[in-house]
């Protein structure tokens, strides 16, 4: 199995400036990216407080960003990350395939919505973030599903050919396709102003609180913009939402670093892009000496 130099989780402003540098200084990177390089910043109209530019719109930034990067030809996974495990060599499981890195850093940028009351507790016990992992387990059963991103909408699609039910939850502003909406199954019904406040079970998921109220569920899927990194990386060291960083960006495990949204506020296209930059010094120093 291969095993890169650095791989990078997230493809917004700070993981794209972390590949760029580290190819500069010729290391294998491979970056992981399924939401089509910042989903969130593309819906920026413009960006009018990045130092050297007057002003521009988040898709042109984030276009040219990722042309830049691309030039340097790192490795480019489309694939969504579910767990980080900590060893030497890391190991990187998708839901598609596993990989190995001499390090990592974390830009994942902020989950705009928290976890839930009984989320973590249940996670694995009907509690998934992963469709294609764990879907099979839900055929011909009544599930919720909740999503705030454009990304996972053939996630759901590849669930409504499954479960027997499904009570779809739309998060934040999202504003899904109506036409999309109009070609889901009528299996699955769609609330889009309920929130979902916690999920019920003691040893299995059995229903989830919502402000319409309780709904019996067998399971519960949680199709987020990005994965909580505690739930990333078991064990990693936050303050408060955010992951815990030093001035190096480095994280309490040797050899994995955070940097952008997810290592705190304030939440800047500058910053990200600065801390990028900075873990990628740091991630390939690291890489030189293991």
């Amino acid at each position: 199995m291969t095993v890169y130099d650095i791989a990078i989780v997230g493809g917004g402003p700070a993981g794209l400036s972390a590949a760029l540098t580290a190819r500069v200084h010729n290391k294998s990177v491979i970056l992981f990216e399924a939401a089509g390089f910042s989903d969130k910043l593309r819906r920026a109209h413009r960006i009018d407080n990045y130092p050297g530019i007057m002003t521009i719109s988040g898709p042109d930034f984030m276009d040219q960003l990722l042309e830049q990067t691309l030039a340097y030809e790192p490795t480019i996974a489309k694939e969504r990350v579910q767990s980080v495990f900590i060893g030497a060599p890391f190991t990187i499981m998708t839901d598609e395939n596993v990989y190995q890195a001499k390090s990592v850093i974390l830009a994942t940028g902020v989950t705009m919505s928290k976890t839930v009351p009984g989320e973590r507790a249940l996670l694995g016990r009907g509690v998934s973030y992963c469709a294609s992992c764990d879907g099979h387990f839900f055929e011909n059963k009544d599930i919720a599903v909740y999503i705030n991103t454009l990304a996972y909408q053939q996630d759901v699609e590849l669930l409504a050919s499954l479960a027997k039910t499904i009570n779809l939850y739309i998060g934040g502003a999202l504003q899904l396709p109506a036409e999309w909406l109009a070609a889901l199954p009528a299996s699955v019904v769609v609330h889009k102003r309920a929130i979902v406040n916690s999920v019920v079970g003691e040893q299995k998921v059995t229903a989830i609180e919502t402000n319409e109220g309780t709904k019996d569920v067998d399971g519960v899927f949680f199709l987020r913009d990005s994965c909580p990194p505690e739930n990333l990386v078991e064990g990693v060291v936050l303050e408060g939402t955010s992951v815990a960083v030093g001035r190096n960006m480095e994280t309490n495990y040797k050899g994995l670093f955070a940097a952008g949204d997810v290592a705190g506020t304030p939440l800047q296209v500058a910053k990200a892009v600065g801390e990028g930059q900075m873990a990628a010094f740091s991630a390939v120093a690291f890489a030189s000496l293991n």
